[in-house]
């Protein structure tokens, strides 16, 4: 399980509510727009839980599909040497050295089995976060760990609406299963782009104009504030004692780059 970020300025509420939802096992959609600062709330109160807790969320960052998405659940369940998961190897004769050829030679339903078996008889959180739309099939499978499996979801979706968020109103169906993240208030906002200055070393810069464009950019959503302020300190986005914030904000925009649990950007490849 990843740390959180560095960086966490109010979102005391919002945290609480989570918080709560993980202890009592009540599954939860977290919705808000790209940049409102989901991930970094839920890392936030991962990091605050019992060890005991904490080894037995199971994190999903970004998936290609329902075959991938399985692979990825089962693979953290081998990772945590799940007793279900381990019994249906050894019968298998499938041994560590094997393990990840027999997990990508299994079809969707015998990954499906194996998930709602480790669910049943252990004791697990899942965490799916930066997904597409969830599918009617995916859904069906949250749905079975949520109602069949007591396995709690909590799905981290961008957007608020049923296009951007997909086939899940019938799952996470009214306010007590349901987390909308916004916009941080003006002070707030202005106090995150003040950390994220020393955060990523740019006092020495000129701040003048960066300041008041980066809260513009962002529409004082956090996650935008913290990732802008990241590209920042990268010299390419630097001229002399300028920053580039406009280029910060294009790049930002068409590329939607994540952060490391350090704060720092995650590499894309471009190929």
């Amino acid at each position: 399980m990843r740390s959180h970020p560095e960086i966490f300025i109010d979102r005391e509420e919002e945290l609480h509510f989570l918080k709560s939802a993980i202890v009592s096992r009540k599954s939860l959609l977290i919705s808000g727009l790209a940049g409102a600062g989901k991930t970094m709330l839920t890392l936030k109160a991962l990091s605050e839980m019992p060890d005991t807790l904490r080894n037995n969320c199971l994190y999903v960052s970004g998936m290609k599909g329902l075959q991938d998405l399985l692979q990825q659940i089962v693979h953290l369940l081998f990772d945590r040497d799940d007793a279900a998961l381990r019994a249906r190897l050894r019968r298998e004769g499938v041994s560590a050295a094997t393990f990840k050829r027999w997990l990508q030679a299994q079809p969707s339903t015998r990954l499906r089995g194996a998930l709602y078996q480790a669910a049943a008889e252990g004791e697990y959180w899942l965490f799916l976060d930066h997904l597409p739309p969830l599918t009617h099939a995916a859904s069906r499978v949250v749905k079975e760990l949520v109602r069949m499996r007591n396995t709690p979801v909590y799905l981290l979706a961008r957007g608020f609406t049923q296009p951007e968020i997909g086939h899940v109103t019938d799952i996470y169906w009214g306010p007590p299963h349901q987390l909308a993240i916004g916009a941080l208030p003006g002070a707030a906002a202005r106090e995150l782009l003040e950390a994220c200055i020393q955060r990523f070393g740019l006092s020495r810069l000129d701040l003048e104009d960066f300041r008041k464009e980066v809260l513009n950019f962002s529409d004082y959503l956090p996650g935008a504030i913290v990732k802008m302020c990241a590209l920042a300190a990268e010299p390419r986005y630097q001229y002399g004692s300028q920053i580039k914030t406009k280029l910060i904000h294009i790049d930002y925009l068409m590329n939607g780059h994540r952060l490391n649990p350090d704060g720092s950007l995650v590499e894309r490849h471009h190929v």
